[in-house]
């Protein structure tokens, strides 16, 4: 498997590292930078931060998607896949929704998303 090296930079103390939980997991999961719980209510999103930046390099993405678990309870990343590309450097944050019946809560830690890393291919446009 390939690897690249991501820059990583904590803005919050409390902000963590994404991991991935196997060793063959393409998706490294990752939680919000909360310090209390946060509830998303029916149809509603909410931008929430991460409390991290990372420099991915040049010629690559990242984009970020529903984690699976998240999904089953209703809570979907709203522009997945969302991508990151590799000139943003400021502070990654996730729009997520709740699309179920009930009020969902969201803890400090709970993984909500994960991020997959990819190359990136440009197009030329030639007019024909």
């Amino acid at each position: 498997m390939n690897k690249i090296d991501v820059k990583f930079q904590k803005l919050v103390d409390w902000a963590q590292v994404p991991e991935y939980e196997t060793a063959g997991a393409v998706g490294c999961d990752f939680s919000l930078a909360l310090r209390e719980e946060v509830v998303l209510y029916p149809n509603e999103v909410q931008s929430i931060s991460t409390g991290f930046a990372m420099r991915i390099p040049d010629g690559y993405e990242a984009q970020i998607r529903s984690r699976a678990g998240m999904a089953r309870k209703g809570i979907i990343v709203a522009n997945a896949p969302g991508t990151i590309d590799a000139d943003h450097l400021g502070e990654i944050k996730v729009l997520l929704v709740n699309i179920s019946n009930k009020p969902i809560k969201i803890v400090p830690g709970q993984k909500v998303a994960q991020m997959v890393f990819s190359p990136v291919v440009q197009a030329r446009f030639t007019e024909a």
